[in-house]
């Protein structure tokens, strides 16, 4: 750094696609780094000014890049491994656990981090696992207490006796991390929503078995439906109705919904031209048998996830 300080990093990291944030503390600081890929922040807060770190057990699905990778390489092999019926089947109960731990870790070891002091609240995103923030909290602990001395008096009536930072405005959490009764975790949009996700999900495991066109065409309308009620999510998070969770749910169901289709149009353009076509595929057809698996198990992980968010404690 500039002032010639040494730094140490705390437990805790998170890595986006675009977005990362990590914890430093100094000789008498706490330095909060978050980037994107055009500028980096930097925040100081002096342990002599922190009156509270807040942690607040939350839902949190967070995808890492690393994560993603991964994901897509296991999804790969499957695809090319699914002429062996002994091994590709090994491969999806593996794929099956993997997914089933990160939708527990994510729903019930998960957090939100904030920190406050007389004049600011920030928060801390690269403390979103339960095991990182305790690490974090435990090694902090002591460098404050040794600045501010041991909190002997029980914290929790001292907290509701004392406001924490500089005051929230309408719409936004309160001192602890809870949100304001405006945002909910639920509307009857949101609803729509998830529903539509679970029946799609249902209803293209059976066409795996059963390629009927109608189910085919019921399966487009339910796609029809998840586009329509994420953008109403989009207006009543705008409207304060919504928390952000469910607004983040909705931009990844756009973003998975818009992949597969995607890969649909590039595998019916391949077989065309495999077939000497001439002309360009313009007709949309039904998921192939290899999209139809990965279509299904996203949109049920997608499903689950809405379910949890929906049922949040306010």
């Amino acid at each position: 750094m500039a002032d010639g300080q040494s730094y140490r990093k705390l437990p805790g990291r998170r890595r986006g696609f675009v977005f990362s944030a990590s914890l430093w503390t100094g000789a008498d600081h706490i330095l909060s780094v978050k980037s994107t890929r055009f500028q980096e922040q930097y925040k100081r807060f002096y342990f002599r000014d922190i009156q509270a770190i807040v942690v607040t057990k939350a839902p949190r699905f967070v995808i890492s890049p690393a994560a993603l990778a991964a994901a897509l390489l296991a999804i790969g092999v499957l695809i090319f491994s699914a002429r062996v019926a002994p091994a590709a089947r090994w491969l999806w109960m593996l794929l099956a656990v993997l997914t089933a731990v990160w939708i527990y870790i994510s729903a019930a070891q998960s957090c939100t981090c904030r920190l406050y002091t007389a004049v600011s609240r920030e928060d801390l995103p690269s403390l979103y696992r339960l095991w990182t923030a305790r690490k974090a909290l435990a090694e902090l602990e002591q460098r404050i207490a040794q600045v501010q001395g041991v909190f002997t008096q029980d914290w929790a009536d001292a907290a509701d006796l004392r406001a924490l930072g500089p005051g929230e405005t309408a719409g936004r959490g309160d001192a602890t991390g809870r949100w304001a009764a405006t945002a909910r975790s639920r509307t009857w949009v949101s609803d729509i929503f998830v529903t539509s996700l679970f029946a799609d999900a249902l209803i293209t495991t059976i066409l795996m078995r059963s390629p009927d066109s109608w189910l085919a065409d019921v399966s487009t309308a339910l796609t029809i439906a998840q586009i329509a009620s994420a953008i109403g999510i989009f207006v009543q998070r705008q409207r304060g109705m919504l928390r952000i969770g469910m607004q983040r749910l909705a931009i990844v169901a756009l973003l998975f919904i818009g992949g597969v289709t995607y890969a649909q149009m590039l595998g019916d353009t391949f077989a065309a031209a495999r077939a000497g076509a001439r002309t360009a595929v313009v007709r949309p057809r039904a998921l192939s048998g290899i999209l139809r698996p990965l279509y299904s198990g996203g949109a049920a992980l997608l499903a689950i996830a809405g379910f949890v968010l929906s049922f949040k404690p306010e």
